[in-house]
């Protein structure tokens, strides 16, 4: 086993949280060892690495917005979720990136089966009962690879919806409906562990599937450093191709997509899974 730092932050202001990880791997050097960052945030929208503020979301919401420099689309998070980054010096995570989500979805596998939930990996998501109960990103970050995912004790669906853009008040329905089709939570199957439950049970499923022994750990004055640095940064407004990352719609997990499309005497709706229109509906524009 190698020994790893764990830095528990609590929880934190939406920039602040982001800014964290992204100053730890920014000072974390080759020859460092890495990092597991476990906290939960306030709740915002967390957009991907790739995509437009304006495109992806509502006009007005109200919770911040985040554009996180990983990878995926956008996401809810809040103080049911208890986020887990594991920031690695690149020697010490697979050479491809491709397979960071294998290896970084691992540990949070392992805890869900300690806890008797029968989860599993689908690609970069965590799925149980047929619905997406996690995802992740990923991305190199300074010196290092930065893997996030989390453990979502309970998903506001209805809140989460009034947050994307949609063309229609029909879209916006299927939107809804369609994400409590798509995702689930821990709640929907059993009672939620206590915070501190879970933080044990994750650190032991680190060590039994990376191999690394967590010592409680918490951030360096160059870490702090770098943290406000990234705050700044995060604070700047960031450029988006306006363009949904979905053409003509959204993705609700790694299967179902929910498309509106303009046709010259109407506009249809489908709901399609596995590449199947599972759903249809044709109405006057």
């Amino acid at each position: 086993m190698i020994a790893v730092r764990f830095v528990d932050v609590g929880l934190l202001e939406p920039a602040l949280f982001h800014a964290t990880y992204i100053g730890i791997a920014d000072v974390l050097a080759h020859g460092d060892p890495p990092v597991v960052m476990w906290g939960r945030s306030m709740p915002h929208i967390s957009l991907g690495q790739s995509q437009d503020r304006h495109a992806e979301l509502a006009a007005e919401i109200d919770v911040p917005v985040i554009t996180r420099p990983l990878g995926g689309g956008a996401v809810w998070v809040d103080e049911s979720q208890y986020c887990f980054m594991l920031i690695a010096p690149l020697k010490h995570a697979p050479p491809r990136p491709a397979d960071w989500f294998g290896w970084g979805l691992e540990p949070a596998l392992a805890t869900y089966r300690r806890f008797g939930l029968p989860v599993e990996r689908r690609k970069q998501d965590l799925w149980l009962a047929g619905r997406k109960i996690a995802g992740s990103g990923a991305a190199t970050i300074g010196r290092c690879a930065v893997f996030a995912s989390s453990f979502l004790l309970s998903f506001p669906a209805e809140r989460f919806a009034r947050c994307i853009a949609s063309p229609s008040a029909v879209f916006r329905d299927w939107l809804l409906k369609g994400l409590q089709q798509a995702m689930t939570d821990w709640a929907s199957h059993q009672a939620p562990p206590r915070g501190d439950e879970l933080r044990h049970a994750f650190r032991g499923a680190v060590a039994q599937t990376l191999g690394w022994r967590l010592a409680d750990s918490t951030l360096s004055a160059r870490e702090l450093a770098a943290c406000a640095e990234a705050l700044a940064e995060l604070a700047e407004p960031a450029a988006g191709g306006r363009k949904r990352m979905v053409a003509g719609g959204v993705k609700l997990n790694a299967e179902t997509f929910l498309y509106e499309r303009r046709l010259e005497r109407g506009i249809e709706l489908r709901l399609v899974r596995d590449g199947t229109v599972i759903k249809r509906r044709r109405r006057a524009a």
